[in-house]
């Protein structure tokens, strides 16, 4: 089921981040680097993008918080299947 959260999650993400054209050329990328990481995640490379997503989670916060929300629960999903 945390599968399936995570795949619903990096597909609103990819939605919104189509639909923010006034994030900078470099969270654009930083934000869809996450999503291709955790596509393609494998276990050793999942603590990294745990704190990855939570530190632009953070940094999203007050300028774009849909996309702070989408990224909290895409780390509470990885969370829950042991990332």
């Amino acid at each position: 089921m945390p599968q399936q959260d995570l795949k619903q999650q990096l597909q609103q993400l990819h939605e919104t981040l189509q639909q923010n054209p006034q994030l900078d050329d470099g969270s654009l990328e930083l934000l869809h680097s996450i999503a291709r990481d955790i596509d393609a995640m494998e276990n050793s490379d999942a603590a990294d993008i745990g704190e990855r997503v939570q530190e632009q989670a953070i940094r999203f916060e007050q300028e774009h918080p849909t996309l702070s929300g989408i990224l909290r629960q895409i780390v509470d999903t990885l969370g829950r299947i042991g990332v």
